[in-house]
């Protein structure tokens, strides 16, 4: 089965804008929203940043990251996060 995406033709052409693949190497993206847990790990907020979500591997720092692409404004890349070495994930939901 094919792969369907959430992103628009111009969505992804933002994203590949804001991601260059001279330096990246993007393997998926999707509309997304960074939420927050700090400091009560129980109580989660909307950060207030919404746009594409990808994830790439970053080759001039060789590691592989989350980037969050403004879609609305010209912003570029708004969040990141690293995912280093050692790095742990615990899927609390089965749809993430």
């Amino acid at each position: 089965m094919p792969a369907v995406s959430t992103l628009t033709d111009e969505e992804k052409s933002r994203v590949k804008s804001a991601i260059p693949k001279s330096l990246n190497k993007i393997h998926t993206a999707a509309l997304a929203r960074v939420y927050y847990a700090h400091p009560d790990p129980n109580d989660w907020s909307y950060a207030g940043l919404q746009g594409a979500l990808a994830f790439a591997y970053d080759n001039t720092r060789n590691a592989f990251y989350f980037r969050l692409v403004d879609l609305v404004g010209t912003r570029g890349i708004m969040w990141e996060h690293e995912l280093y070495e050692g790095f742990e994930y615990f899927q609390d939901r089965p749809f993430f």
